[in-house]
Order: C-alpha cells, then sequence, then structure tokens
C-alpha cells in the first residue's frame, strides 16, 4: 500500500492519486520504452513489473509473443528431429521463424488468459491487460536468447542441431552441454520472473503466484506438446 503524505490515507500500490484528497502519488506511465523495460526486468525486476502493472499500454507485447513462438517452434523442431524431414537448414529456419511468430502471436494472449484466470481463481486482484503485460515481460530472457544464442547453436551445428543421426551432441558435445545448460536457465529464469510479476501485480503469495505460473505453463506447453506428436507421426 501507498501511504499520502499530505492525508496519511493508504492507498493501493498501483493508484497515481490519493483516493481521498486527489494528491499526487506516483507518476503515470502512459506507454513502456522496450529496451529500458527489458533491462530493468533483468536488472531490478521487481520495480519493472511495478512498472510493467502501472503502464496503461502494454507496449510490445506481441513482439514478446513472437519471441515466445520462435522459441517453442526451434524446441519442437529440435525434438522431433525435424532437420531429417527438411532438405536445408534455411528452408527450416523460415519455418521456425515465420510459423513461431504466427504461434505466439496467438498463444501469447491465451496463455495470459489462462494467468489472468488462475489468478481470479486464487484470489488475485488482477485485471487481464496486467496479466498480458506481466507475461510478455517476463519472456526478456528469451528474447535475449534468440537474439544472442540461436544464431550460436545454428552456426556450431547447422542443420545437424535437429537431428539424430549424427545427434548435435556427437559432433561437438561440450558446445552442445554448454548451449544446453544455457536453454535451461533461459527457461527457469523466465519462469521465475513470471511468479516475481505475479506476486506484484496481482498481490499473491509467492506460493499462490507460482502455481498460476505453472498453470498457465501447462496451458501453454500440454497442447503443444500433443500436436506436435500428432504432425511428428509418432502416434
Amino acid at each position: 500500500m501507498i501511504r499520502c503524505t499530505v492525508c496519511q490515507t493508504e492507498n493501493d500500490d498501483f493508484a497515481t492519486s490519493c483516493i481521498r484528497c486527489r494528491g499526487f502519488l506516483q507518476n503515470r506511465i502512459p506507454n513502456l520504452n522496450f529496451f529500458e523495460t527489458l533491462w530493468r526486468v533483468l536488472e531490478t525486476p521487481r520495480k519493472a513489473f511495478h512498472d510493467v502493472t502501472l503502464a496503461e499500454h502494454k507496449n510490445y507485447a506481441f513482439l514478446l509473443f513472437a519471441f515466445l513462438g520462435v522459441s517453442v517452434a526451434f524446441t519442437g523442431l529440435w525434438y522431433f528431429r525435424a532437420g531429417e524431414r527438411f532438405d536445408s537448414l534455411l528452408t527450416l529456419i523460415a519455418w521456425g521463424l515465420v510459423g513461431g511468430s504466427v504461434l505466439g502471436i496467438v498463444c501469447g494472449p491465451l496463455t495470459a488468459l489462462v494467468h489472468y484466470g488462475a489468478s481470479w481463481v486464487l484470489r488475485g486482484k488482477t485485471a487481464f491487460r496486467n496479466s498480458l503485460g506481466i507475461v510478455a515481460y517476463s519472456l526478456t530472457p528469451v528474447a535475449v536468447s534468440l537474439v544472442f544464442v540461436l544464431p550460436i547453436e545454428l552456426m556450431t551445428f547447422g542443420i545437424y542441431l535437429f537431428t539424430s543421426n549424427p545427434p548435435p551432441y556427437s559432433i561437438k558435445p561440450v558446445s552442445f552441454v554448454v548451449l544446453a545448460g544455457f536453454d535451461v536457465v533461459v527457461t527457469v529464469w523466465t519462469i521465475g520472473l513470471a511468479i516475481v510479476g505475479t506476486t506484484i501485480a496481482n498481490r499473491l503469495t509467492a506460493f499462490r503466484a507460482s502455481c498460476v505460473v505453472f498453470v498457465s505453463l501447462a496451458a501453454l506447453v500440454l497442447p503443444l506438446w500433443e500436436a506436435g506428436q500428432k504432425l511428428s507421426g509418432i502416434r
């Protein structure tokens, strides 16, 4: 809660003016600066997510959802050994980028909707637009990984990143372990940021926020897993 310095009335953390005397409490944030917000999410996530929640417009949310979709697409292409079905690496990359972007733009808001619903069930003080912003900006490590790590993986392994014969591990085992380990760190980091953002935006305990995040994650992953298995012909 924010205490008004004029009348000492307690106000909501995201109020910009006092409910009693209308005195100034904190600055309005009409829009978010993309790169500044990304950096602050990595450096001071609690303050960053406070501002994301306070912002009137959740700028660039769909761009971050596109990053999510591309990450999911390339993970699926790797897991289902899609390199054995493509004639060239460039074609595979094009499918991952274009198809992944569309996938993210569709699935991102749906994940935010699940996040909003789960928060509401657990009695969080929330709004859909806040869930949209929290889910989107918690993807900051994913965006950084796609820009800096995915190109290294592609240059290191080429089409063999997506094959089982030979598997990428057998080509350069140390590089594969290091890069795969970084991908795991990015995933854990993203989940942690989502939990932090959920506790702040929805005023939930860490345990309840974790439940919201994992329900949202399951709602994203399980349908894609089923669809990937069917498309790959495993079943």
